[in-house]
């Protein structure tokens, strides 16, 4: 009887708690609609569709945006832009193309990309300077995914990038015993079910903050949603970015893609939970002498008032941050005066939740000078002038000891010397190549120019040379040095070089050389060179792909 007792017990605590599931709600909102003559649009960056390893097509993106309210979706398949002709309005959502790129350094999202005519290296600073390039904008994604292969380690890298300070894939790689509950809550409350896989962002933030103290870093949500069990539409309604716009989006496509690009990319964004509650009326401004300015913005360090207001749950917790450091804990609006310069930005907090109900991007506090050093900080390096060759080579005059090679399906040209072709209208090799298309029984497609003379370059540091070609291509720079515990004899190390049609002075340190093996050590023996490559294949443009690169004045520095 007890036991009978018990049991039933159970089953109704346990029918009772479904039941609170099943009813849960995000919390009501109260107060007046922000009054600071700004727009809030919400979207969610980083999607993957059929087009990489998602399990719905850009149109099923679509109709999980439209059901949500979602009014932008930032597709970003792995490695390629192939949804680019999908790009534009469809059913009221604007649709922007980028891409996430594999590095060695971990991911990195490209946001708003031109169609490139070659393939993306692998290698983190080529990744960034495409993206650059292509016209978008770089963000590290999942940077403290507990995958070692997702996780960004890229911190030092150049230029004015982002981060995600939250990314759907590493909530519920983080979630650990909590993953185990969510099918069941899943079919119950969707919203409530995705959100206890959702974790305190606290360590992204301090690396975020640490990376304020020296420049401007745009911080944003990655939905990284994928489809199937966890719906594009369950996803969406999660945790969203609201981009804080000047005026209305106006239905045209090119106008409005550069006014959120440009949002994102300026971190003129806040992140709202909107699982926890509608986080659309939120409004985090500084009000100084004769301006008003928001998120993303930088404000002397004079006479300025930091204000939020909107509608907010009542119990939310608001914080002000400087530099890293909670200064306000509050309940309502904040109106605080500054009392100096410094990186400013808000969390609001709502009942015991984990994360954040809304994550602000900073307001600037610095005047001109201070401004400009950290302007400085965030600007792409100038490339280093290419040393002088302390040994040519070949200098493709007249002979040469590279030869041609490729697959069955791809073609190179002869000859391989053009008397005129240099960039002092000397000779210099050509490689003319067309590239083949990969088949199940052939997936190896290539074209090469190589020189098999055995080497011994100790004492030197790399390669130098000149390229130049009739378009923009990926091309691999390959050492190749005897190795008889490798499989074939020999370690590969490269490096890929991006062409133009302007005459370039290229570097190769052996140094930075990768191993073309991936997840192994290159092991190159200078001692033991025995091939010099210069090669285009299906990692370094697409197939089919055909053009001329000219190569000239090949040393060693």
């Amino acid at each position: 009887m007890r036991v009978k007792v018990a049991v039933s017990v159970a089953l109704v605590a346990l029918m009772a708690a479904a039941l609170r599931v099943a009813l849960w709600q995000p919390q009501s909102v109260v107060g007046q609609a922000p009054a600071d003559g700004l727009v809030r649009v919400p979207g969610v960056v980083h999607v993957h569709t059929t087009l990489s390893d998602g399990a719905g097509s850009p149109d099923d993106v679509v109709r999980a945006a439209r059901a949500t309210g979602t009014k932008f979706v930032v597709i970003t398949d792995h490695n390629n832009v192939d949804s680019k002709s999908f790009e534009g309005y469809h059913d009221g959502v604007l649709v922007i193309v980028g891409s996430e790129l594999s590095t060695t350094s971990g991911h990195v999202l490209g946001l708003g990309l031109e169609d490139p005519s070659y393939r993306f290296s692998g290698d983190p600073r080529d990744a960034l300077d495409d993206i650059r390039d292509l016209g978008g904008f770089a963000a590290a994604a999942h940077p403290t995914s507990p995958r070692a292969d997702l996780k960004f380690t890229g911190w030092d890298l150049p230029g004015p990038w982002g981060v995600e300070l939250v990314n759907g894939d590493s909530e519920w790689r983080s979630a650990g015993w909590r993953m185990l509950m969510t099918p069941a809550l899943y079919v119950l409350n969707q919203r409530y079910a995705l959100l206890q896989l959702l974790n305190s962002p606290e360590p992204m933030l301090a690396r975020w903050d640490r990376l304020l103290a020296d420049r401007d870093v745009a911080g944003l949500a990655g939905t990284d949603a994928h489809g199937g069990f966890l719906s594009y539409a369950s996803v969406f309604g999660l945790i969203r970015n609201y981009a804080v716009l000047p005026a209305p989006l106006t239905g045209q496509f090119d106008e409005d893609r550069r006014t959120v690009l440009d949002a994102l990319r300026h971190g003129r964004v806040y992140i709202g939970v909107d699982a926890l509650a509608n986080a659309g009326d939120f409004s985090f401004v500084a009000e100084a002498p004769g301006r008003r300015a928001t998120m993303g913005d930088t404000v002397p360090a004079s006479k300025v008032r930091l204000k939020t207001s909107g509608r907010m749950p009542v119990a939310a917790r608001l914080q002000l941050v400087r530099d890293g450091t909670f200064i306000v804990d509050t309940q309502g609006p904040l109106d605080y005066e500054v009392q100096g310069a410094g990186v400013y930005r808000i969390e609001v907090h709502v009942g015991g939740a984990r994360i954040p109900w809304i994550l602000s991007n900073p307001i600037y506090v610095f005047d001109a000078s201070a401004q400009a050093k950290r302007e400085e900080r965030a600007a792409w390096p100038a490339r280093p002038e290419a040393p002088a060759a302390a040994m040519v080579l070949d200098d493709f005059e007249g002979r040469t000891a590279f030869q041609p090679g490729s697959d069955s399906g791809s073609t190179v040209g002869e000859p391989v010397l053009d008397p005129h072709g240099g960039s002092d209208g000397r000779g210099a090799a050509r490689l003319e190549f067309r590239l083949g298309e990969p088949a199940a029984d052939h997936p190896g497609v290539f074209a090469a120019l190589a020189d098999w003379t055995p080497r011994d370059l100790r004492g030197h540091s790399g390669l130098v040379f000149s390229v130049r070609a009739d378009g923009v291509y990926r091309m691999w720079v390959q050492v190749r040095s005897e190795n008889k515990a490798a499989e074939d004899g020999m370690d590969w190390g490269l490096q890929s070089v991006r062409t133009s049609n302007d005459w370039q002075r290229i570097t190769v340190p052996f140094a930075h050389l990768r191993s073309a093996t991936p997840g192994t050590s290159l092991r190159l023996d200078l001692q033991k060179v025995r091939a010099i490559v210069f090669v285009v294949d299906r990692g370094s443009v697409k197939p089919g792909t055909h053009g001329t690169i000219w190569l000239d004045d090949l040393g060693v520095y």
